[in-house]
């Protein structure tokens, strides 16, 4: 079945979610944790410089949100196509990419906050505790959103395997990078799926057509 142009083109959407984002990583540099010292926090939040790197990225991480949604929605037409209606893997990929997004977007605001503080006068001031407070909540809504892209990642791979929305080789390389994000909590598998992400957002484009009948393996999975 073929794609419309738009809908084909549309599929960079993908891409512009992995610029945006590691545009706003670069942007922030380094970051401080809540195990640090409590000056080494005071210091780089006393740094204005860093505070406006740090509201710049996160106007980034939310702006990404919008083509990565984009994003979801040609992956879900592709998928759809591929099980020959929407099926379960399509409605898991779906429904994964967007609680991913909003619990990123979570992650985002809770890290920011802290920069957004101000006192009576308008002057910036800052509270360990409650930075600290954020910082986990943040990190735990973070590395929850990494996790949960793991369906997508497996749902895409084995409707890859089986009606060839993505090439094989992605596929099985998705098995992979869905079984890293079960450590989200690290840093690489960050990193991998984002790697992932541009390179399913470039194939798709790539790949005009897919076949509009899903395989009998499907075909008999969705008659039972």
């Amino acid at each position: 079945m073929g794609t419309s142009g738009f809908t084909r083109w549309a599929a960079l959407s993908g891409a512009l979610f992995v610029l945006l984002w590691v545009t706003a990583f670069v942007i922030l540099g380094g970051t401080v944790e809540s195990s640090d010292s409590d000056a080494d926090i005071l210091a780089y939040f006393a740094d204005e410089g860093q505070r406006a790197r740090g509201l710049i990225a996160q106007i980034l991480l939310l702006v990404a949100s919008l083509p990565f949604i984009l994003f979801i929605s040609v992956l879900r037409g592709r998928l759809e196509t591929g099980e020959g209606g929407a099926g379960v893997w399509t409605m898991a990929a779906f429904g994964a990419g967007l609680v991913s997004t909003a619990l990123w977007i979570v992650a985002a605001t809770l890290y920011v906050l802290p920069f957004l503080e101000r006192d009576g006068e308008g002057g910036f001031q800052f509270d360990l505790d409650a930075f600290r407070l954020l910082s986990g909540a943040g990190y735990i809504a973070w590395y929850s959103g990494g996790t949960i892209m793991s369906v997508l990642v497996l749902a895409t791979s084995v409707v890859g395997i089986r009606a060839g929305v993505v090439p094989r080789w992605l596929s099985w390389l998705g098995f992979g990078v869905a079984l890293s994000l079960l450590a989200s909590f690290l840093l690489f598998p960050v990193i991998v799926l984002l790697a992932w992400l541009l390179t399913v957002s470039i194939t798709l484009v790539w790949r005009r057509d897919i076949s509009g009948s899903p395989p009998s393996s499907i075909r008999s999975m969705k008659s039972s």
